[in-house]
């Protein structure tokens, strides 16, 4: 079949449009695209078939291999055999929920159906049926998670299995079975979110709410590894729905109590083959204009992750993630005048930036949570012990301080933005940290309130010697330069670690922010000062590396300019 018998389709199909007569193509169209790609897609599946194989043999195989060797032999993990009996049910279901959150939440950017760019503008333009076109590209994707799930639920069946709380026999069709059921269960909800425009939205609005749920059940299993179990609480999760009622048949096979386990089982299976039912009859309901934007979102993050540039793959994401309609608070925002003095004006916009995005606030608050718990943990132990906990909070505390500057990455992409100031730019960046500075420090003042009644005087002073190093950090961040070339394609002359070198051109402010703090939070105190100079030391050199990091973010703002 020719282009100009399938242009010649075209005509036919709008005047048999007209005639209130479809003209079907699909034979015709599949037949002379399979004659066209044959070769080409042979080749292109052999190669990635080839890199799957070495991946999952030179990583996934030596891991399943020794781990197996290990098994044969002893029980490596027999010593924990508690603590993995105790975490069981509340691991289990939050492994299940924090899979369906990810597979549905990735249905906003990209989804079980996604084709190439020239099958949606060319092919989908033609009288062909959509079903045949999409139903092989879901079935694609519903075969990946499978295949996902059970790579991963193997693995789980070895480390319970190496706890000595099972044999591998019984453990593994436990794992695997609810496992494969649980991935295309997934799959079939993130095809009805790509197809219905009302789901998305509801998605995308309820993500905080599904994001809390799935952070309490990471502390249940942490509290559950403590010795501190809820059974009723368990039990409701259990039957909450499929995400319980896979981890059953998991519990009886490693001898927990699960007595109704089959009932749970047949509920799971019940459930999965209705989803891929519906999903299969709506799959073709997914509208062009949907796809088109998952294709172009797809090359953006593939183009992104070629050039290590990170931001561009969270714009690419991000880009189509549009929702219907504002709330009260954006309606609200929206009405507010700008203040008089033009020295405000950007302190105003980032303020109404906050109001209308305001689950960047709520993120922020749930990543401050464990920052403050593991700078307690910091403050309470010595030596390497502290230096980590020391670390780990100043980069959850990075994180949280970034999620308050993306009016000043917007500014950063396109420096049109700021073309209505007759300030200087780089004094406009310094403005952008005026306000997350300021919300940072009043967040965790808040929540050191608690900390500091329970012993720890200091902890208000930590957060204030803090919030400015971590706002400067993600000002290094967003006023980045872009990777030379050279360190892209340096090849044999960089030793092929040109992807490396980029990652650390770009992180490397938000690196010396969080290695800075880390170092002057944990470190001893000299000997022969009085130790009620302590804090008081500690917040004056936190704010001098401030200070030099403000600096530093000020010269990057005016060569980003100038370039």
């Amino acid at each position: 079949m020719s282009r100009t018998a399938l242009g010649t389709g075209i005509d036919e199909g709008a005047e048999a449009g007209r005639s209130d007569v479809v003209a079907d193509r699909t034979a015709e169209t599949t037949q002379w695209l399979r004659a066209r790609r044959g070769a080409g897609r042979a080749r292109r599946f052999a190669y990635v078939s080839y890199v799957a194989l070495v991946l999952l043999l030179g990583w996934y195989g030596l891991f399943v291999i020794g781990l197996f060797h290990e098994i044969g032999h002893r029980r490596p993990l027999a010593d924990s055999a508690g603590a993995v009996a105790r975490t069981l049910p509340s691991g289990l279901v939050l492994a299940a929920l924090a899979g369906i959150f990810l597979t549905v939440r990735d249905a906003l950017w990209r989804g079980p159906v996604i084709l190439p760019r020239p099958d949606v503008d060319w092919l989908l333009a033609l009288p062909v049926r959509r079903r045949p076109v999409l139903l092989p590209w879901f079935a694609l994707s519903a075969g990946i998670w499978a295949l996902a799930a059970l790579l991963l639920g193997f693995v789980g069946a070895l480390l319970v299995a190496a706890a000595d709380l099972g044999r591998i026999g019984l453990l593994a069709p436990a794992f695997l079975g609810p496992a494969v059921c649980l991935a295309l269960l997934a799959v079939a909800g993130a095809a009805v979110v790509e197809r219905s425009r009302k789901a998305a939205d509801l998605l995308h609005r309820a993500t905080p709410v599904l994001l809390l749920v799935v952070l309490l059940s990471a502390v249940q299993t942490g509290a559950a590894a403590q010795g501190h179990r809820s059974k009723a609480l368990e039990t409701v999760e259990l039957w909450s729905g499929p995400w319980g009622w896979a981890a059953q048949p998991v519990l009886a096979a490693a001898g927990r109590s699960a007595p109704l386990w089959p009932m749970a089982l047949a509920l799971l299976v019940a459930a999965t083959a209705a989803a891929l039912v519906y999903a299969g009859k709506v799959v073709d309901e997914v509208p062009v204009a949907v796809l088109r934007s998952r294709a172009r979102a797809s090359g953006g993050v593939l183009a992104g992750i070629l050039a290590v540039d990170m931001r561009s793959v969270r714009l690419s994401m991000t880009g189509g993630l549009e929702v219907r309609g504002r709330g009260r608070v954006e309606r609200w925002a929206a009405r507010l005048s700008p203040p008089r003095s033009p020295g405000l004006l950007v302190a105003w916009r980032d303020v109404l930036g906050l109001l209308m995005a305001p689950r960047r606030l709520g993120l922020m608050v749930l990543l401050l949570v464990p920052a403050g718990a593991a700078a307690v943990a910091a403050a309470g132990t010595r030596g390497g012990t502290a230096y980590l906990a020391a670390a780990l909070a100043a980069l959850l505390g990075y994180f949280a301080g970034s999620q308050l500057l993306e009016p000043a990455r917007l500014d950063a992409d396109d420096v049109r933005r700021t073309a209505w100031s007759p300030r200087p730019y780089e004094r406009l960046a310094l403005g952008h940290a005026l306000v997350p500075a300021l919300v940072l420090a009043a967040a965790g003042c808040l929540l050191a309130v608690p900390v500091a009644l329970s012993g720890h005087a200091t902890a208000p002073l930590i957060v204030l010697a803090a919030a400015p190093v971590l706002v400067a950090a993600g000002l290094l961040s967003a006023y980045r330069s872009p990777v030379p070339v050279w360190v892209l394609a340096g090849g044999p002359l960089l030793a092929d670690a040109g992807p490396i070198l980029a990652m650390l051109w770009y992180a490397v402010g938000p690196m010396a922010g969080v290695a800075g703090l880390t170092v002057l939070l944990a470190a001893p105190f000299p000997a022969g000062l009085p130790q009620a100079a302590d804090p008081l030391g500690r917040v004056a050199a936190c704010w001098v590396l401030a200070l030099l990091m403000f600096r530093w973010a000020l010269g990057r703002a005016r060569r980003r300019v100038r370039s």
